[in-house]
């Protein structure tokens, strides 16, 4: 094993100011493979390129997702419940769980989606265009998400603010703001587990059109899923839904204001909007990395891996490898679409491939066309805020200002 400095990376005084991609950089020239040390297990497998990653992340016989994505180990009864969820199952079992929400991200349901998300865009901006100025986090960014996700699985408003409240919560557990201590991240969890139990028989109670319906009409194996699977199902696609589509328009936006000539750009050409937001998850990728765990002794680029060992792939360092992307730090938004899209690994890679991929996308796609369409001349108002992590890179707080476009 490579002797390295305590924490070369996940380190969360090298986060402060986000994700560190000058030494990310660094470290995927100089290794395929590096050992750190952690205060979880002991130390953990870092991994750079985009080869390396997709062969972790396709081999779940090898490596598994059993035991989390994050590095944190959690506590045994939390841990046993959520192996019973679809985040942390691997094929064939996975891909049983997978099947039930599928349906609901494909192009066609996303299509019949369009008039809904295009309502959210127009009112999102209604109530702030007035001010010239808003909190642009939670005033915009997390509208779009919450909403269209809230309304697939028919959570009713009143519960809007309680559901986004524990999502914070388990996803920012190390920030003070959001957590007192990372053992309330653990709890959120299965608070949300609870509050999709309760939904599911909510939907019993009072049938409604709503992918909630759809999943506790359906059978695994000839099995109905009883409310707690459905609690299971809820926490996985809630806290994905929510947290990586709000960071990623936040983020981007920032790179928008700092480039104020690629702003004029989208106002000049909203054909471009989609090749921005595919910019936008390049350069700036929020999920900053996925942990496997070893599930075997082995050897591995030249390295003695053993069994229980955490193998963790840093997103954003296929993002910005000069063999796939020219002058990768440079923010662009007319880099070509597909290329983009091809080479990044923002959205992970093998069977736990984002599957809601296509929302998301169309998310940012039409939050950011109506913000283009009518709000120009953005600026900020106060450096954004980070929230601590060294899991997902995002702000808590970008205070902007802006005028109506005429």
């Amino acid at each position: 094993m490579s002797q390295c400095p305590m924490h070369a990376l996940l380190d969360f005084e090298r986060f402060s100011h986000g994700t560190p991609r000058e030494l990310i950089n660094r470290l995927r020239e100089q290794h395929r493979i590096l050992w750190e040390t952690d205060d979880y297990s002991g130390g953990h497998w870092l991994l750079f390129r985009q080869e390396d990653i997709d062969h972790v992340l396709k081999t779940p016989e090898l490596f598994t997702n059993n035991f989390s994505p994050i590095l944190d180990d959690f506590p045994p009864e939390i841990l046993a419940e959520q192996q019973q969820s679809m985040t942390f199952m691997d094929p064939p079992e996975h891909r049983k769980y997978r099947s039930l929400v599928d349906y609901a991200f494909r192009l066609k349901q996303l299509e019949a989606r369009k008039p809904l998300m295009r309502r959210i865009a127009e009112e999102t901006v209604e109530r702030v265009i007035g001010r010239g100025e808003c909190e642009f986090v939670t005033d915009i960014a997390m509208q779009m998400p919450m909403r269209v996700m809230f309304a697939l699985l028919g959570v009713e408003e009143r519960d809007y603010d309680h559901v986004v409240n524990l999502v914070n919560t388990l996803s920012l557990a190390d920030d003070p703001e959001f957590a007192e201590n990372r053992a309330l991240g653990f709890q959120a969890s299965i608070e949300l587990i609870e509050f999709g139990t309760r939904l599911a028989a909510d939907h019993r109670a009072r049938p409604r059109d709503s992918m909630t319906m759809d999943v506790i009409n359906a059978a695994i194996d000839g099995r109905a899923l009883d409310d707690r699977e459905f609690g299971r199902f809820f926490n996985n696609l809630i806290v994905g839904g929510l947290e990586t589509t709000r960071n990623t328009l936040a983020l981007g936006m920032h790179q928008l204001i700092l480039h104020p000539e690629q702003y004029r750009m989208l106002e000049q050409d909203p054909a471009l909007v989609p090749s921005a937001v595919e910019e936008f998850l390049r350069h700036q990728n929020t999920v900053v990395y996925l942990r496997r765990t070893a599930t075997r002794d082995m050897e591995y680029l030249g390295q003695r891996i053993r069994k229980g060992d955490k193998l963790v792939c840093v997103l954003g360092a296929p993002n910005r490898d000069p063999a796939f992307f020219p002058d990768p730090d440079r923010f662009d938004i007319t880099r070509p679409l597909n290329d983009t899209r091809k080479h990044y690994r923002t959205f992970g890679q093998g069977p736990h491939y984002c599957v809601g991929v296509h929302q998301a996308r169309l998310n940012l796609e039409v939050m950011l066309g109506e913000i283009v369409r009518r709000m120009t001349n953005f600026r900020l108002l106060a450096p954004p805020r980070h929230a601590r992590s060294i899991f997902m890179d995002g702000y808590k707080q970008m205070r902007v200002a802006f005028e109506r476009r005429a």
